[in-house]
């Protein structure tokens, strides 16, 4: 994957399930979707003390083939004050709901290398989103690598 190609992946920004849906057959497969203890930076990033929270994780497939890593962390009082729709999103793509409209306010996005299970390095970006002023994070892992570094 070139530099150019990369960077179009990590400054997207619309949804990244329509990207992959307009050149492929999409397909979500949720790995992880339930109440649990998210790192100690997610808390930072949410700027939240440490308990319980939602965490959930998915791969986003394009003609079958893994091309995002997403961990989504979402506060209960998100879910419940913020937006109710993320409480009921199922098997659904976050990102459907994170565009269709204009209340998720996107407010910083952190961007990073990381190294695939073949240890090459595969890029990354973190978004924190508000909505109705109440936090959420969105970590994407873009899995092609980058063959040139």
């Amino acid at each position: 994957m070139s530099d150019r190609d990369i960077l179009s992946w990590l400054l997207e920004e619309g949804s990244i399930t329509k990207r992959i849906s307009s050149k492929a057959a999409f397909r979500l497969q949720i790995l992880f979707d339930s109440l649990g203890l998210a790192d100690e930076d997610e808390y930072t990033f949410l700027d939240l003390d440490e308990s319980p929270i939602r965490i959930r994780e998915v791969s986003l497939y394009g003609d079958e083939e893994p091309l995002v890593f997403a961990r989504s962390v979402i506060p209960e009082l998100t879910s419940r004050k913020g937006s109710p729709s993320l409480g009921t999103i199922g098997s659904s793509p976050l990102g459907d709901l994170l565009f269709q409209s204009d209340v998720f306010i996107q407010t910083n996005r952190w961007f990073a290398p990381f190294h695939n299970a073949q240890k090459k390095v595969v890029w990354g970006r973190l978004t924190r989103y508000e909505v109705e002023a109440y936090p959420l994070i969105v970590m994407e892992v873009f899995l092609l690598p980058d063959d040139e570094h």
